[in-house]
């Protein structure tokens, strides 16, 4: 059973294995409506870990929203050495429908992002973009495969609890495919 740790500006949720499934705190909330949620109940779903930024206030003081999104990034770092993380999918919203996918070069590269995709393009209209690094939803900048989910608001609204069951799915596959060839790549039987 997968602990959930809750901390001043964000909540742990400590899982196993290699994927760890974040939320970042918004400068716009509107458009990130439900994503914590989300997270929460796939992570839990798939026993991954998370980090989920707290919501803020609309009127929120952009030097404190700053030095908020700054310790996020600073937890969400450390908790990635701790624990082996070796992927991460942030989930962020969008105002328009469907879902798009953004990667770094990383990600793209691997079976990371494939695996997402084909997992995700059994039910959702998907848009993939890779290479990008700078985005609305959060720094891609880990040194490890990062994937990021825009969201539209109907998957965030009616449609949220098959978003859940696909990235829960999603993240499954992602353990049971990096995971198995980490443990038999370097280490003798």
């Amino acid at each position: 059973m997968p602990i959930k740790i809750i901390r001043q500006t964000h909540q742990e949720i400590i899982g196993r294995g290699i994927v760890l499934l974040s939320c970042p705190p918004a400068v716009d909330q509107t458009g990130d409506l439900y994503t914590g949620h989300i997270v929460e109940d796939a992570a839990l779903l798939s026993r991954a870990h998370a980090m989920i930024g707290k919501e803020s206030k609309k009127d929120m003081d952009p030097s404190a929203l700053q030095a908020t999104q700054a310790e996020f990034e600073a937890s969400t770092q450390s908790f990635l050495e701790e624990h082996g993380v070796q992927c991460m999918i942030t989930i962020s919203g969008k105002n328009e429908s469907g879902i798009e996918i953004r990667a770094k070069e990383m990600a793209s590269r691997g079976e990371t992002l494939e695996l997402i995709r084909a997992r995700l393009a059994l039910d959702f209209d998907l848009t993939i973009n890779t290479g990008k690094s700078e985005t609305s939803g959060g720094n891609l900048g880990y040194d490890v495969q990062t994937v990021l989910l825009a969201l539209g608001p109907d998957e965030r609204g009616f449609r949220k609890e098959a978003v859940v069951a696909s990235i829960a799915d999603a993240v499954g596959l992602i353990n049971a495919k990096l995971g198995r060839s980490e443990r038999t790549g370097d280490t003798p039987d």
